[in-house]
């Protein structure tokens, strides 16, 4: 279908981004250090990857996914290169989920593309039907819609059929409805890079979810997407990328009290 409608260069277009997704990846990986800016926030991919792999193959599931995540993501922060797949902000999910997926399959980079490409639909289909921008529908426009593209994605790599992988795609966008957009400092670091871990590890259990089952369940992505459209829109300003409400107003006045009180002791 996607080859149908995109033609054959579709598939050199995602054989780069693919590329670019992996890189971001190892450069994320091997860097320490902190990301730019006021927070000082400290990387933390390096440290999940080292002490994933320490650990036995049946116990390395979470620390590499995390550390995929986190290293896009602070790839991100840092102004490397990335896909936005679906928003630079919701970046880390599908490398993530993908490269994990890839490893614990072995599947070829074939079948990554094609997962990559009905991961596509489903972000153009809530592009197109509601909106992938934090600063419309918040961070469930965001980081929902790249859960629902990486779950997709990973229940079609499991051997899904169409209906289980329009479960997964469901499933992961479901369970994050009335997500906010906050960045503490109006910065893409809190709580957005731990965000995008948490994401792609309830992509790969949506997938599996979707897989013990036979796709058959109550609420249509359709209708989810539309639920999703008129959350966002019901959504206050200071909840939509603005800095002014949320986890970004309350840590803000947690530092000026603590910066009054250290001037008093001073």
């Amino acid at each position: 279908y996607v080859e149908h409608c995109e033609g054959p260069s579709i598939w050199g277009y995602l054989e780069q981004c693919w590329r670019v997704m992996q890189a971001a990846i190892e450069r994320g990986y091997e860097a320490q250090g902190t990301l730019p800016g006021v927070l000082n926030l400290k990387r933390k991919s390096a440290s999940h990857f080292s002490q994933a792999k320490a650990r036995p193959d049946k116990l390395q599931r979470t620390g590499l996914l995390t550390a995929y995540a986190l290293a896009v993501s602070e790839e991100n922060a840092s102004g490397g290169q990335i896909v936005t797949a679906p928003t630079c902000g919701a970046c880390g999910v599908m490398p993530a989920t993908l490269r994990y997926m890839q490893e614990s399959l072995a599947c070829s980079d074939l079948e990554i593309l094609r997962a990559m490409a009905t991961a596509g639909i489903v972000g153009n289909l809530v592009k197109t039907n509601a909106s992938i921008s934090g600063a419309a529908v918040g961070c469930q426009g965001e980081v929902g819609t790249a859960c629902s593209m990486a779950a997709g994605a990973a229940c079609q790599l499991l051997g899904g059929t169409v209906a289980q992988v329009e479960y997964a795609a469901e499933m992961g966008f479901e369970h994050h409805l009335g997500l906010t957009c906050d960045p503490v400092a109006g910065l893409v670091q809190i709580p957005c890079i731990e965000r995008n871990a948490v994401a792609a590890m309830r992509a790969v259990d949506c997938a599996e979810y979707a897989m013990l089952s036979d796709g058959s369940h109550e609420i249509p992505f359709d209708t989810v997407v539309e639920t999703m459209r008129q959350t966002g829109f019901d959504m206050q300003a200071r909840y939509r990328e603005t800095s002014q409400g949320g986890l970004a107003a309350l840590h803000k006045s947690k530092q000026a009290v603590a910066a009054v009180k250290t001037n008093e002791c001073a």
